[in-house]
């Protein structure tokens, strides 16, 4: 049966007050206002979803998903701020209680189709019942937002989305554990889909990701590794470890056939979505950071994200243990790590950067002009390929008069940037 709107509401007005103009700012969270399809997704994810439909009409649009249908703690959670199921869990990712709220930039009336619950929102945060509708199919939960609200005209609005919808990108999947598909249908009944794929592949996932940005098609392969953290005082019901990720893009050499790791140029540090703080990594970070509600920031002297930073960074040097192993710790994958320090002016991710470095120093983790892989501490770099092959391992012993296992670093880290 559905939840009781007339209590939930008369419990609201009570936290709430009886004027709402206060809560206008729900409608702000975002400089992008189109932000709330990834808050939309995030909803479906923690749902439990695999699938999720955006359909764009000219006057509304609606969203459909197969995860969990709602229950009274989801409908409080949704007419509430700050508060819902999920405001302690860091397994789930909008925990603030407040994304849902960014759908007001276009609707002041949003509505809620879910197993026994179909319920309007009026004033943020009081639930009426309205007619039930089926989603349809294998969906189990259908949300509706009239293009409604105030300051935004309907064809804007539509405008808006529709590009948003249009260009996604594929990686918005890449850390998702559970949505393998992102559709989207728009008025001129032209249309998209978004693809996720993985296979286990040792101790990583190698993630494929199909879409769209730009108007061009994107297809990319991630090997994507993971390390659980163990979380301090976990709510009840909610698992005691958390994973951070780190994601690197690989690329297929289509003469040969054989895998490099790429750089990548744009390196958000990721809270299951990119956030707009910046890494300048040359492969993605993610994990359940704590961030300002606007998920503009990310505040770098909390507890918990230092907790994060120093895993990641363990979980690197695991991870270029394991590329060695395989072949894929080249010259390509050390132009993507953190290695200079003077790229980094931002203090937040120095454990990585420390760590690496640090690890690079000790262990055969560099390729050597000889196949093979030496440590930087014993690794000498010569420009000129003649000089290399004069002076071998023993003649280089020699030269600077140690007894350390002295080789030339790779003659393509002599010419990288």
């Amino acid at each position: 049966m559905p939840s009781d709107y007339d209590r939930i509401r008369a419990d609201n007005i009570l936290e709430y007050g009886q004027g709402t103009r206060h809560l206008s700012f729900l409608g702000r969270l975002y400089t992008d206002r189109t932000h709330f399809v990834f808050e939309l997704l995030q909803n479906a994810e923690d749902a439990g979803a695999s699938r999720i439909l955006f359909r764009l009409f000219d006057d509304r649009l609606e969203v459909t998903h197969d995860g969990r249908p709602f229950n009274e703690l989801d409908v409080r959670g949704v007419c509430g701020v700050g508060e819902g199921t999920k405001a302690e869990d860091l397994t789930q990712i909008g925990k603030f209680g407040i994304g849902f709220k960014s759908v007001y930039a276009y609707t002041s009336t949003p509505e809620v189709h879910s197993g026994d619950e179909s319920f309007r929102i009026e004033n943020y945060v009081r639930p009426y019942p309205v007619e039930s509708r089926i989603a349809g199919d294998s969906w189990t939960t259908l949300f509706v937002f009239a293009f409604d609200a105030i300051g935004i005209d309907p064809e804007t609005a539509c405008r808006e989305i529709g590009a948003r919808l249009r260009n996604l990108s594929a990686r918005t999947l890449l850390f998702l554990r559970k949505i393998n598909e992102i559709e989207y249908k728009l008025p001129d009944l032209t249309g998209g889909v978004y693809l996720r794929e993985e296979v286990v592949r040792g101790p990583a996932r190698q993630v494929t990701v199909i879409g769209q940005k730009n108007g061009k098609d994107e297809d990319e392969n991630w090997l994507v590794f993971d390390r659980y953290v163990k979380v301090p005082t976990p709510p009840d019901g909610c698992p005691d470890r958390v994973p951070v990720d780190i994601g690197f893009l690989l690329e297929t050499n289509e003469k040969d056939q054989t895998e490099n790791i790429a750089k990548i140029k744009d390196s958000p540090l990721v809270v299951s979505f990119p956030t707009e703080k910046a890494t300048r990594f040359g492969f993605l970070v993610q994990g359940p950071y704590k961030t300002t509600p606007s998920r503009d920031n990310i505040p770098k002297n909390d507890d918990w994200n230092t907790t994060l930073v120093r895993e990641t960074a363990i979980l690197l040097t695991e991870v270029l243990r394991y590329l060695k192993e395989i072949g894929l710790l080249t010259v390509a994958l050390l132009e993507a790590l953190p290695i200079r320090m003077d790229d980094f002016s931002d203090d937040m991710f120095d454990p990585i950067v420390v760590t690496v470095r640090e690890a690079l120093m000790k262990e055969d983790l560099l390729p050597a002009d000889d196949g093979t892989f030496v440590s930087a501490r014993n690794a000498k770099l010569a420009s000129a390929e003649w000089l290399r092959m004069l002076l071998q391992d023993e003649q280089l012993k020699q030269l600077f008069k140690t007894e350390n296992a002295l080789k030339w670093i790779s003659g393509e880290v002599s010419t990288c940037q």
